[in-house]
């Protein structure tokens, strides 16, 4: 089993200390951020990666990096233009990973909060399971959140929708998540259909490191049922053999209130998900699956009777 110890770790905290007229942000809870890490990691390296301007003087954290802020970036829905803060993220989540010197980091957003450590011992437990070599893209297993890793939406299934709020692993990993590649001017085309959305936040972020580890650009256009050309096996595949999942609860973590009654939590990935896609486990058939297959199911016939 791996062994990893809180000098192997450094937290990179990344994003605004304060809430901004296009950011809603619970009031202090960059420094309840800072100090849950502390309280709970006291050996570790805490790294503030922000923006310049931001009011940081008097937090807890060992190295503040101070950036520019490269705006908003936009994509096209259909020819009509979205502002997104996809690049920020980017830029201040790579820029504070690049500053890490231990061989283990974090990467947690300012506006979420440590409630315990279990993310440690779970990755120590599951990291090192055999994994297939043809599905092997990073050097080890990294682990992530639930939150919003969608696997199907009524009745069809999603791809690439990978949590982006939190993420653990070897620095030289989450490197090659949160590169330097910034997300370009993207344009979308949706096909209609029964609760047709366009591709997500989280599917491009993923496609976007996706593409240069698997060597070819990587695009879909539509929330469900595109695998972008990869096949219809490949994403739970690289999930099985690449990323850790389980429920913010579980981990330790604190995603605070604005996502605890997010949508589609029956729909999320969790651990009993990624241990069956792992065959080290039978289908889960919790009442969490239950719903779930509820939702697919009714998601199918109604996309047949409005069809």
């Amino acid at each position: 089993m791996i062994q990893i110890t809180d000098q192997d770790i450094t937290f990179v905290v990344q994003g605004p200390v304060q809430a901004s007229g296009d950011r809603t942000q619970i009031s202090g809870i960059t420094r309840e951020c800072l100090s849950s890490i502390r309280s709970y990691f006291p050996a570790s390296t805490i790294i503030l990666s922000t923006w310049k301007g931001q009011p940081h003087q008097g937090l807890d954290y060992d190295q503040v990096i101070e950036l520019d802020d490269p705006g908003s970036n936009i994509i096209f829905h259909d020819g009509k233009p979205q502002t997104l803060n996809n690049n920020r993220q980017m830029v201040s989540s790579h820029y504070g990973l690049k500053a890490v010197t231990t061989k283990y980091a974090v990467k947690i957003r300012s506006d979420s909060k440590l409630v315990g450590r279990q993310f440690v011992d779970l990755y120590c437990q599951y990291a090192d399971l055999p994994r297939q070599e043809s599905f092997s893209f990073f050097n080890q297993r990294t682990l992530t959140s639930s939150t919003f890793f969608i696997s199907s939406h009524h009745g069809r299934p999603v791809y690439f929708h990978k949590s982006d709020l939190f993420d653990f692993g070897l620095t030289e990993d989450l490197l090659t998540i949160w590169s330097s590649n910034w997300i370009e001017e993207l344009s979308f085309t949706l096909k209609q259909g029964y609760k047709a959305r366009y591709t997500t936040t989280e599917q491009f972020l993923t496609l976007n490191w996706l593409s240069k580890l698997i060597g070819k650009p990587l695009k879909i256009n539509n929330l469900t049922g595109e695998d972008a050309g990869l096949g219809t096996d490949f994403w739970p595949q690289f999930i099985a053999n690449n990323i850790i999942v389980d429920a913010p609860e579980k981990l330790g973590l604190d995603v605070t209130e604005r996502f605890y009654k997010r949508g589609n939590l029956a729909l999320e990935y969790d651990l009993s998900d990624w241990l069956y896609l792992n065959n080290k486990s039978g289908k889960p058939r919790d009442t969490k699956r239950l719903y779930r297959s509820y939702k697919n199911l009714t998601g199918s016939l109604l996309r047949k009777l409005k069809s």
